[in-house]
């Protein structure tokens, strides 16, 4: 039985060591989307300038309504998204210009 148990204790601290390393990272996209509004990184992003993950994060939250895009969910919802990253309440003025610039983008 104790043997089972430290089996359990170990998958799941495997499981969740896999599942955090690839978690999205609200401040990653943060900058990186701040960065596309100000012009300095173009395209998707680069594995260059680290941004493809950030970008590709935040243009894959979409909500749609009745199969297509929902112009008022997908906005709101990255708006959230970007707002999860401690920074973002002390400068709120860059999320609103991602929204406003990316808020209904795809990629």
């Amino acid at each position: 039985m104790r043997r089972y148990i430290v089996a359990s204790i170990t998958s799941l601290t495997i499981v969740s060591a896999f599942s955090s390393a690839f978690a999205k990272d609200p401040c990653q996209s943060l900058i990186c989307m701040m960065g596309k509004v100000q012009g300095g990184v173009t395209g998707n992003g680069s594995s260059q300038d680290g941004c493809a993950q950030g970008i590709q994060d935040f243009l894959s939250i979409v909500k749609k309504h009745n199969g297509h895009l929902d112009l008022t969910a997908t906005p709101k919802a990255r708006r959230d998204y970007l707002n999860s990253c401690p920074g973002a309440a002390t400068d709120s003025s860059s999320v609103d210009s991602i929204i406003s610039n990316f808020g209904n983008a795809t990629l």
